[in-house]
């Protein structure tokens, strides 16, 4: 059985083992699946992301002006990218970001407006 001072003398040799994160902020993994992004320029309100979603997290509904509302929520998200997968535009990416924690649940929510022939405006 090993004695604390052997353990000491290996981690000596060891050297440094943590990071210096949160105060130096670390890179994600390669191949991380992180935040959903949409890229407004190209969602054209389809819904086979929403349909895709095996959480619910994603919905879009169609206004009777013949625009459309596409909404995130980030608390029900399993960033498992189905949704990117499914969206015939490419309007859909995973990103690196990680850091999502927040203090209001409503601030976990990602609400995009567009009218028909313009671009999206986030909410």
């Amino acid at each position: 059985m090993s004695s604390i001072f052997d353990i000491f003398r290996r981690s000596l040799k060891t050297g440094l083992v943590t990071t210096g994160y949160p105060e130096a902020p670390e890179p994600a993994p390669p191949g991380f699946r992180g935040q959903v992004q949409i890229d407004t320029s190209r969602c054209m309100g389809h819904g086979d992301c929403a349909r895709a979603c095996p959480s619910g997290a994603i919905a879009v509904r169609r206004d009777e002006d013949g625009g459309w509302t596409w909404e995130l929520n980030d608390a029900r998200c399993v960033f498992c990218g189905l949704c990117a997968e499914a969206c015939p535009e490419s309007a859909l990416t995973l990103s690196n970001e990680y850091e999502l924690a927040v203090r209001d649940a409503a601030d976990l929510i990602t609400r995009v407006s567009f009218t028909t022939g313009n671009g999206g405006k986030a909410s």
